[in-house]
């Protein structure tokens, strides 16, 4: 379930974003040290899972809390870049207000990271959380 929480929400974005945008998942590292890399980037990452309440039975019901952040190399970016970083991080979350990720299953809006600078890369973020059910087999 979780593997296939993230492909469905990295292919909603890979949707909604500008082509040619780059997406990288949970467990896919983040680095700006290759000159010849894109300045500008965005990243689903799962922060945690929490509990969300129980379910009856032998099931339970959790929330699998997202961040989506875009970070841009700064000494790079050039001012069309600072736009585009602006605009996805806004079309991001565009694409997850109102998303039925599963029939009757909506994403909810939460605080994201909050802005962070050091010195070179700049992250900024949205956070979100999707319901997830986890029961006995």
């Amino acid at each position: 379930m979780l593997a296939t929480t993230e492909t469905a929400i990295l292919a909603r974005l890979h949707a909604n974003l500008a082509a040619g945008t780059v997406l990288l998942g949970t467990f896919d590292p983040i680095d700006f040290t290759d000159d010849g890399s894109t300045p500008v980037l965005g990243q689903l990452r799962l922060e945690r899972i929490g509990a969300g309440g129980s379910v009856g039975g032998s099931a339970a019901q959790y929330e699998l809390v997202y961040s989506f952040s875009v970070y841009a190399d700064v000494p790079r970016v050039t001012p069309a870049e600072k736009t585009a970083a602006f605009a996805m991080i806004e079309d991001a979350a565009s694409a997850i207000v109102g998303w039925e990720c599963q029939p009757m299953q909506y994403p909810v809006m939460l605080d994201g990271a909050d802005t962070g600078y050091d010195g070179r890369v700049l992250r900024l973020s949205i956070g979100f959380s999707i319901p997830a059910i986890f029961a006995k087999n």
